[in-house]
């Protein structure tokens, strides 16, 4: 196990808050309408950091927490629902230097991952890892970065996890394909075991990266480069099949894929919704749709 980093243990309630007005909003996915065919932006003119996001917005099992990453400085933020209102946003303060990137929940709730490059003790380079912190009765504990088994693969970006805690994220080792790869790192007694690749009808001779895992690891979402589109980005999907093997992946559409780079996808707790961010030099939003989109693509 790696060493622990020393940092206060501070409540979300101690963080600075959302530096833009932030109305009252009332119900699920912060009071928003869901949306009712194709892919509209998520909370238009209400989560508009100033030079656009760096992950989607990600939900708690119950839907009553909600964190997303803006692009400057590498900012999360976070807001509770209590009695059905939304809280004011708060920084998440765990590294005020650095930032904090890319939250995910994961082993019940009763941990919040996310990416951060401040070095640990026992590995100086200065690089992106994932770290995570645990719930305790006074907020979060002191950051913890993850078994050196999993660290020892430069990462980027969105990694996601299943119930059962194995994680699933996006490999930069020496000698994976395209640059970038899908690794599966499984959890087994209280630990991570040696990342592998998820394989080749996943993985590509392009960049793949971003994954989103099914809970039940069912099916498994991400983003590939397509060169045809001078290199930027859509989402592919892969589902198990009957062997427990991975399908070969294909591109999700003109549904939710578009000129820009569709990158972070996200499918929300209940299974209801698809979350994905949309990126180029002229927009850089959330995007939802409903997630019916994945039974249509399954085959």
């Amino acid at each position: 196990m790696a060493p622990i980093i020393t940092f206060l243990v501070i409540a979300l309630s101690g963080a600075v808050a959302w530096a833009g007005e932030f109305p009252d909003l009332l119900g699920p996915y912060l009071g928003q309408r869901p949306p009712q065919a194709g892919v509209e932006v998520f909370a238009p003119g209400i989560l508009k950091p100033a030079r656009g996001f760096h992950s989607s917005v990600v939900f708690n099992s119950a839907g009553d927490e909600a964190c997303w990453t803006e692009m400057a400085k590498g900012r999360t933020f976070c807001s509770k629902s209590i009695d059905g209102r939304w809280t004011h946003p708060e920084i998440l303060p765990f590294d005020p230097e650095f930032g904090v990137r890319e939250p995910m929940f994961a082993q019940g709730d009763r941990r919040l991952y996310y990416l951060a490059p401040p070095p640990p003790e026992n590995d100086p380079a200065n690089r992106e890892r994932i770290w995570y912190v645990e719930r305790t009765a006074s907020g979060w504990s002191a950051p913890r970065v993850a078994d050196d088994v999993v660290t020892a693969h430069p990462t980027h970006w969105q990694f996601s996890f299943t119930s059962a805690g194995d994680l699933y994220f996006t490999s930069e080792i020496d000698g994976v394909r395209g640059k970038q790869d899908i690794y599966v790192a499984r959890w087994r007694d209280g630990s991570f075991t040696v990342p592998e690749s998820v394989g080749d009808h996943v993985n590509s001779d392009l960049r793949d990266f971003c994954p989103f895992i099914a809970p039940d690891e069912s099916y498994l979402i991400f983003s590939r480069s397509v060169p045809e589109e001078r290199g930027r980005s859509d989402l592919f999907i892969s589902f198990r099949d009957a062997d427990g093997k991975w399908t070969q992946a294909v591109n999700m559409g003109d549904t939710v894929n578009s000129l820009h780079n569709e990158t972070s996808p996200v499918v929300t707790p209940d299974g209801l919704y698809l979350f994905f961010l949309r990126v180029s030099g002229e927009v850089n939003d959330v995007y939802w749709t409903k997630a019916d989109i994945i039974d249509a693509l399954r085959r």
